[in-house]
C-alpha cells in the first residue's frame, strides 16, 4: 500500500531525493572537470587544453566529461567565468564608474594567482576562452563608454571601448608589471587612472588618490 501525505505519495517522495541527489552529483562532477581544466591551464607550458589532460587530472572518463561539454569549445566557454570567479570578477562591467574600479579590484587578484593569469594570456587555450567571450566583453565596453560619452559617435565610441579593453586587462596587468614592476595594487591604480582620463571622468593632471571604493560620477568622487 503506498503511504500519501495530501497529495504526495511515499513514491512521489523518494523519487525527489534521488533526483535531487543525482543533480548534486552531476553538480559537483562538472565543477570537479572545470577545476581540472583550470588547474591544467596552471602548467607553464602549456599549449593547448586537451580533454585526456582534464578527465585525468579530475579522475573521471573522458566519456564523462563529454555528457557534461559536448565538445571541447563548449568546455572553455563554461571554464572561462570559472576562471573570472576565482580571481574576484563578478563580471562585465556595465557602467563607467563600474569599469574604472574593476583593475583597481582584479589586479592585486592576478598577483596572487599569477600562473593561471599568465597561462590564460600566453597560451593558445587562453586565447580562445577570451575570444569565446569577446562579444559580451565588447559590448559590455561600448555600454561603458555610451555611459560616460554619450555625444559621441559610433565609430568614436568603439575606438574607446577598444582601448579601454586593452587596459582593462591582463595583458596590461602583465607589461605594468613585467616592464615597470608595478605590482598589482599600483598597476590597478595606473590602470584604473588611464580609463577615468579616457572616459573624460578626470583630467590627466588629476592626482587624487584611487581605491576600490571610490569610482567616479561626472568627474567628482563619490
Amino acid at each position: 500500500m503506498t503511504e500519501t501525505s495530501g497529495n504526495v505519495t511515499y513514491h512521489d517522495m523518494t523519487s525527489y531525493k534521488l533526483t535531487s541527489l543525482r543533480e548534486t552529483h552531476k553538480d559537483h562532477t562538472r565543477t570537479r572537470i572545470l577545476d581540472a581544466a583550470i588547474d591544467e591551464m596552471r602548467e607553464a607550458k602549456l599549449d593547448a587544453l586537451t580533454v585526456a589532460k582534464v578527465a585525468e587530472r579530475a579522475k573521471v572518463t573522458e566519456r564523462t566529461v563529454y555528457r557534461h561539454f559536448l565538445t571541447r569549445e563548449d568546455l572553455l566557454k563554461a571554464v572561462w567565468p570559472r576562471m573570472q570567479a576565482r580571481v574576484g570578477s563578478s563580471g562585465f562591467p556595465q557602467t563607467a564608474d563600474d569599469l574604472i574600479a574593476t583593475p583597481l579590484r582584479l589586479f592585486p587578484r592576478f598577483d596572487e594567482d599569477e600562473g593561471l593569469i599568465r597561462a590564460s594570456i600566453s597560451s593558445e587555450t587562453g586565447r580562445e576562452m577570451r575570444l569565446s567571450s569577446n562579444p559580451q566583453r565588447q559590448a559590455a565596453m561600448l555600454a561603458c563608454v555610451a555611459d560616460a560619452l554619450p555625444e559621441l559617435d559610433d565609430a568614436a565610441k568603439r575606438r574607446r571601448a577598444a582601448v579601454a579593453q586593452l587596459i582593462d586587462s591582463a595583458y596590461a596587468w602583465s607589461v605594468l608589471r613585467d616592464f615597470w614592476g608595478l605590482e598589482g595594487a599600483e598597476a590597478g591604480r595606473a590602470a584604473s587612472e588611464g580609463i577615468a582620463v579616457l572616459l573624460g571622468r578626470r583630467s590627466a593632471a588629476d592626482e587624487r588618490d584611487l581605491s576600490p571604493e571610490r569610482v567616479y560620477s561626472h568627474g567628482e568622487e563619490k
